[in-house]
């Protein structure tokens, strides 16, 4: 057990006696061996509980890493497709790869991309069997960051975490993950990239999240999810400008013959939150392909209706359609959203009253905005809650002593205190700036990616034999031009005359 120890620790390496290339190749060989040495050695849980003792997660990350992953599929193995006891949440597993996840080094992490996705596919899938996906939400969110700060490169734990957050409707802890820009996805490129510019990872925007092998295999539907996720994330919290951003995302992904479901499930939130957040019909984003839009229409028919009767301007019809989609709302889990379009439909009524009105009685507020669905003290409740939750600018006042001659005047007078105005601005200004910044170094990362590329190699050997057949015609012609050149010159001029 010793030898064994001696060797699981003998990685890292002194970090001071050891340089970049070096200690590259030294954890290639330690990932090789290790792998091959564990599969003959942990024949028992035991051993394997007793190797994670004796190891320390934040000091020898990889080889905690590979001993975990053996103890894991050692057990799974065990369990015949059935998800054993050990491996629920609560139980030492599982706090020891919660451990894992909080106090893991990076860099020696970045060397097992396999192992390290089957860590998080574990701590995902534990909790949502056990029915509680809050459990590994923060170990997962916290792990994002720490592999990279500024979360621009897509992760399949990314995905784990809005999923997660979603079952649990603990929407917020996604937030520092989901409000990071994402601009770059992993690929092969990637491993020319770190060759390329050793030494100089300090202007790189996004560490790449693997060394020696292929990176974590995504799919064109785990693109999508997330992206939907994400958008379902700010739709919990009402915050549709970032909701709508995501859906857009979604639906203007390229396509060549067939349409994702999922690309139809965003277009039709995207419909309704666009109705929320500016009470209008949008136009898709320019990119979408006119394959998915015609799909769209076909299949989101009820949701494009509904629309239409909002902006009509009639509540009637809006909820006559409301009614008539009842069951298509429900079956595809978006009865709450479109709830929340009738009383934004209420509220938008109520607010263009001061686009005509500076004072107007509460049955003509009923009437006018309400349909007469309320009667006056309804009415007064509406407006008051419209007040304390919208922060809407009117005041409700009782000039006689009939109750039911309130009046709804509306305030004009909005402006907000200069100082204040400007440290806002000040504040927007410079998060613009950082974004701004970080855009730039991506941009520049990914051109340099690129030009490492295979198809970007290809196109230059192409161009370079162009240019030698086309150097090779001209040295031809040279001989030629030179006896000719009064010739050509006198047809010259004749063509431009």
């Amino acid at each position: 057990m010793e030898d064994v120890i001696d060797r699981l620790r003998s990685f890292p390496p002194p970090a001071d006696t050891t340089s970049h290339e070096a200690y590259e190749s030294h954890a290639y060989e330690f990932l090789i061996a290790t792998r091959e040495h564990l599969s003959r050695i942990i024949d028992s849980s035991e051993k394997a509980q007793s190797l994670l003792d004796l190891l320390d997660p934040s000091t020898h990350s990889l080889a905690y890493l590979l001993v975990l992953h053996s103890y894991i599929n050692r057990i799974r193995k065990r369990g015949h497709n059935v998800e054993p006891e050990d491996l629920q949440p609560g139980n030492l597993l599982w706090s020891r790869t919660v451990l894992l996840l909080k106090t893991f080094d990076p860099n020696q992490i970045r060397c097992a991309a396999s192992e390290w996705r089957s860590i998080l596919e574990f701590a995902s899938r534990a909790a949502e069997i056990d029915n509680k996906p809050f459990l590994a939400i923060r170990p997962i969110r916290d792990s994002i960051i720490r592999m990279d700060p500024t979360c621009a490169s897509f992760t399949i734990a990314h995905l784990y975490l809005t999923r997660l957050c979603l079952l649990a409707k603990a929407y917020k802890i996604a937030c520092p993950v989901i409000d990071r820009t994402i601009f770059t996805i992993p690929s092969a490129a990637d491993r020319l990239f770190i060759q390329h510019s050793q030494g100089g990872s300090e202007n790189n925007a996004a560490t790449p999240s693997y060394l020696f092998e292929p990176p974590m295999k995504f799919t064109y539907a785990d693109h999508l999810q997330y992206f939907l996720y994400g958008g379902m994330v700010y739709m919990a919290l009402k915050e549709w400008s970032k909701a709508r951003h995501f859906l857009s995302i979604v639906i203007s992904c390229p396509v060549v013959n067939a349409v994702s479901l999922i690309m139809v499930e965003a277009y039709k939130k995207w419909v309704l939150v666009n109705l929320l957040e500016k009470g209008m019909i949008a136009s898709v984003p320019k990119i979408t392909s006119p394959v998915a839009l015609k799909t769209y229409k076909a299949l989101a028919r009820p949701y494009d209706a509904l629309a239409t009767a909002f902006i009509s301007g009639k509540w009637e019809r809006l909820r006559g359609e409301a009614q008539v989609g009842d069951m298509i709302w429900r079956t595809d889990n978006n009865y709450g959203l479109v709830q929340q379009v009738l009383l934004s439909f209420r509220k938008k009524a109520v607010r263009c009253l001061g686009d005509t009105f500076a004072a107007v009685t509460t049955s003509d507020v009923s009437q006018r905005a309400l349909s007469n669905s309320m009667d006056v003290r309804e009415t007064e409740r509406y407006i008051v809650a419209l007040a304390v939750q919208e922060g809407f600018s009117t005041s409700l006042i009782h000039p006689s002593k009939d109750p039911n001659t309130s009046m709804l005047r509306f305030l004009t007078d909005q402006s907000e205190p200069s100082i204040d105005l400007e440290i806002s601005l000040e504040e927007q200004l410079q998060s613009q700036h950082q974004k701004l910044e970080l855009l730039i170094r991506n941009i520049q990362t990914s051109d340099s990616k690129l030009e490492l590329a295979k198809e970007y190699i290809s196109h230059l050997r192409k161009t370079q034999k162009r240019t030698d057949a086309a150097s090779k015609d001209a040295a031809g012609l040279s001989g030629r031009k030179r006896e000719q050149n009064v010739d050509i010159d006198e047809d010259m001029m004749d063509e431009l005359q």
